[in-house]
């Protein structure tokens, strides 16, 4: 038997930026970097794209190994809910 955590609430831009790295997770089969997220929503430095994804991080929609490229991905969790 599987224990879900509840995933705590997020707001609708870091849903938006939820489902690209998702989206881009089953595409790629890798996961995203800081870059791509920055560069796919328009921010003009890394720390813009880091505010939206350290919160997501927190509240367990997304992880990834701290200093390794392409690791952000959704976390189990949030792909077996339904969220929308």
């Amino acid at each position: 038997m599987t224990t879900t955590i509840p995933l705590r609430p997020i707001t609708k831009r870091q849903r938006e930026i939820w489902r690209f790295v998702a989206a881009h997770h089953a595409r790629e089969r890798i996961g995203c970097s800081v870059r791509d997220v920055m560069t796919h929503f328009g921010f003009v430095s890394t720390n813009s794209a880091m505010c939206h994804l350290v919160p997501l991080r927190a509240r367990g929609w997304v992880e990834w190994r701290d200093g390794k490229p392409n690791s952000i991905i959704p976390t189990l969790a949030s792909l077996e809910g339904d969220h929308d």
